[in-house]
């Protein structure tokens, strides 16, 4: 069955490093229904691409917030 993928824009507050980009990349990337996510350290942001009905920017915001940083839907 297709899956319809959608696209969110998160801003995230917090990192500071490659370990802080690595880690916000790891949390998002265990999510159930992500299919990708590119982080950028220099736009403090976070692109996520993922499978609608199986995961909303929202919780996927949440996640990030519980493993430390400040995340927020675009």
């Amino acid at each position: 069955m297709f899956e319809k993928k959608l696209e969110a824009v998160l801003n995230i507050e917090g990192m500071h490093c490659n370990h802080c980009k690595a880690k916000v990349e790891a949390t998002i990337k265990a999510l159930k229904g992500v299919k990708s996510v590119e982080v950028s350290l220099e736009s403090a942001s976070a692109k996520v691409l993922y499978a609608e009905g199986k995961i909303t920017p929202e919780k996927i915001a949440a996640s990030v917030t519980e493993s430390g940083f400040n995340a927020s839907v675009k």
